[in-house]
Parts: structure tokens; sequence; C-alpha cells
């Protein structure tokens, strides 16, 4: 195990609230990145204060992981199927679906204002299920180049959300 470095005049470690305050100067994911590496402690208070997070490929985490690690997620950009899948490279039935996705986040991240789904399958039932968990919360529900939905879909989020 390695050794403490004291940090403070006094020998001390610098306290997780101060840490929580200097976390919220790291705006660069990147940066919040690097520091959660340096120690467990940081790699805690980086999971507790992280507002916003973008997952490149959505099944490079698993969600409820995702949903333990960051319990104050207020922006969530999640991206389906490879940028290939745009010029019809990709198999229609390949994969990038939002339902484990959406039973996760609409349970465990009820801080959640934004979410963006990027090339990802999005079924009416999904949008529903946004509606009705989190329309008194949701602000943005972004829907890039994602696929299957219907005009249904669309009016459950318009009638319950912000």
């Amino acid at each position: 195990m390695g050794h403490k470095l004291p940090l403070l005049s006094g020998g001390e470690t610098i306290p997780e609230t101060a840490l929580e305050f200097i976390f919220s100067y790291l705006d660069n994911p990147i940066d919040r990145s690097a520091a959660s590496r340096v120690c467990k402690k940081w790699y805690n208070v980086d999971g507790r204060t992280r507002k916003d997070i973008t997952i490149v490929l959505c099944y490079s985490i698993d969600p409820p992981t995702l949903a333990h690690r960051f319990s104050a997620l207020e922006a969530l950009k999640l991206k389906g199927k490879p940028r290939a899948s745009m010029f019809k490279l990709v198999p229609e039935d390949w994969g990038g679906y939002a339902k484990a996705w959406v039973s996760v986040i609409t349970v465990h991240c009820p801080c959640l204002k934004s979410i963006h789904f990027r090339r990802m399958v999005v079924d009416d039932d999904d949008l529903v299920t946004i509606a009705q968990r989190m329309g008194n919360m949701l602000q943005v529900l972004k829907l890039d180049k994602c696929s299957g939905f219907s005009t249904n879909g669309l009016e459950a989020v318009a009638r319950s959300c912000k």
C-alpha cells in the first residue's frame, strides 16, 4: 500500500468537501478522468460531483454501473451505432438499443435534466417511459439520427415534459 502525502501544514489530507469544491472547477472531461485516477478517494469524489458525461459507445459501460457511479448526473449523451451506420455499412439490427439505458436512468438518475441519444434505436415505449418517470425533471431530450419511434412517442414526451 502507498502512503498518503501530507497536503496541509499539519500533515492531514484535504477533506472531501474541499475536493468536491476543487472538482467543481474541472470542466474538461479529460482533466476529470485524469484526476479520478489519482486515488480511490478522488475517484469517488468525481463520481459524486460529475454533472455530465458522454458515452461514445453504449456498449462500453453497463447502464447500472454508470448510474451507480455518477449519482448526481444532470446530462447524459449516449452514442449507439458507429458512424458507418449512416452510410449503410452496418446491418440495421446491429444494436444500439436504448431500452436498457432508459429503464436504468429513469429510475436511478433522479437529477437528470438532459438526455441526448445519438444513432440509437429509441422506440415509443422508451419515450413513454421517459415521459412518465422523468416528465417533471427532464428539460432536454435530443434524438440525433435515431430511429424506431413515431409521433405517438414524441407526443407522450411533449405532453409530460418541460
